[in-house]
């Protein structure tokens, strides 16, 4: 896999969109503690999982969402979760070049989850989530709207992800180059 620097360089990028979750910080553990914070609410997480996803569109606009599970979350990144040095870099070599950013998450909550990290959310041109797009990653028409958002062509537009059935899928299917930041 190319470095990211030569593919800065090389390819003429002029936007990077960065995923939050698992790309920005190291979510190993987070799944667990948040289990044992949210374990009254196992039936409803198990049931969307075996529907495959199917729930989550519905369940992200619930009140128990937005006022359990969320501020949950972002209270155990803060406490346990660290930055990862290399999404830190790429995003210091974008400031250094001048390169417009974003943060493109599938989970609502990004400027409580930068700010829980001390990231500034500044750094960014901006931030967005899925659910406030009306889909979830890999949406076309979800990843079109974020490169729309940046003003650029999706030629010149970087994804960059820690997974890529998910954020590799969603750039490659508006013609955007994709890093997958690798654990």
């Amino acid at each position: 896999m190319k470095d990211v620097k030569s593919v800065l360089n090389a390819e003429k990028i002029k936007a990077v969109v960065f995923d939050l979750d698992g790309t920005l910080y190291d979510k190993r553990g987070l799944k667990w503690r948040m289990v044992k914070r949210l374990w009254w609410c196992l039936p409803l997480l198990a049931a969307d999982r075996l529907a495959r996803g199917k729930y989550w569109r519905k369940i992200v606009k619930t009140r128990w969402h937005r006022e359990v599970y969320l501020p949950a979350m972002v209270e155990l990144i803060g406490a346990h979760q660290s930055i990862r040095p290399e999404a830190m870099k790429i995003l210091d070599e974008c400031r250094e070049k001048g390169i417009k950013t974003a943060v493109y998450s599938d989970y609502g909550c990004v400027a409580e989850k930068l700010a829980a990290l001390h990231i500034d959310a500044s750094q960014f041109d901006f931030l967005v989530d899925a659910p406030s797009l009306g889909l979830l990653k890999p949406s076309a028409k979800a990843a079109r709207k974020v490169v729309e958002m940046l003003d650029v062509a999706p030629q010149e537009t970087l994804f960059v992800g820690d997974r890529d059935e998910k954020d590799g899928k969603a750039a490659r299917s508006v013609g955007a180059q994709f890093y997958l930041l690798e654990d």
